[in-house]
């Protein structure tokens, strides 16, 4: 019987499997089962395998394996193509809970919070006939603030000051980490990338943020997820 091992696929072949942005939930297969006593794999990689358990994302996967994000991508992505995991479906219900809406109403209930929608336009009211006393309009509902960032002066944002802050937030090491995954999971990617951010490493990480808009994003995300402001030590000296 061959045996089976975890080498370079083709390019054309990775392709096909659509982008992974790190909430997708995978499991392990029937035929990785069929399979596992033939499977070659370096130890880590093994402890990414094992540790696709259809409860779980795969940026929390990656955290338990003690992988960074950037290299669970690639790895899953070859997983995916030799058939040892398979996406995991979710109800409804699994979904907003992930993105953090405890009071579920109804069947048709949007998340909580949507980053950079636009305002709602605000119209006037129909004028009254001339016959009917005005009557005081009503009040519409404030449009919500964008978190303030503090005053950077032009300064970079430290990116392990960020993790580290945001994991001070809570008494638990691990549960600081996933609270990090969170956060950066609701900072567009593209601004990420735009500033050669592939991966967010929860350990001296020496990125300096200089964008405006990725701090701003940032800020946003800290604000929403940890309902907390980010503090002016985040930047670094001037």
């Amino acid at each position: 019987m061959p045996i089976l091992f975890l080498g370079l696929l083709p390019q054309k072949i990775l392709n096909r499997i659509p982008l992974m942005t790190g909430t997708e939930i995978y499991k392990r297969t029937p035929a990785y089962e069929r399979e596992s006593r033939e499977i070659r794999l370096h130890a880590p990689q093994w402890k990414l395998l094992l540790a696709f358990d259809g409860q779980r994302s795969l940026s929390e996967v990656a955290l338990s394996a003690e992988v960074s994000f950037a290299d669970a991508v690639p790895l899953a992505r070859k997983f995916l193509e030799q058939g040892w995991i398979e996406e995991q479906p979710i109800t409804l219900d699994q979904y907003l809970k992930r993105m953090g809406v405890l009071d579920i109403s109804g069947a048709a209930v949007p998340p909580a919070t949507v980053l950079h929608g636009p305002r709602p336009e605000v119209h006037a009211p129909p004028p009254l006939p001339a016959s009917t006393p005005a009557e005081k309009p009503a009040e519409s509902s404030p449009v919500p603030e964008k978190a303030p960032v503090a005053k950077s002066s032009g300064r970079p944002m430290r990116l392990n000051a960020v993790v580290d802050y945001i994991t001070s937030l809570v008494g638990n090491i691990s549960i600081g980490q996933l609270l990090v995954y969170r956060v950066f999971l609701r900072v567009p990617p593209e601004l990420l990338l735009g500033e050669d951010i592939a991966s967010v490493q929860l350990v001296n990480d020496t990125s300096l943020i200089r964008g405006e808009k990725l701090q701003q994003a940032i800020v946003d995300a800290v604000n929403i997820v940890a309902k907390r402001q980010l503090p002016d030590s985040v930047f670094a000296p001037a």
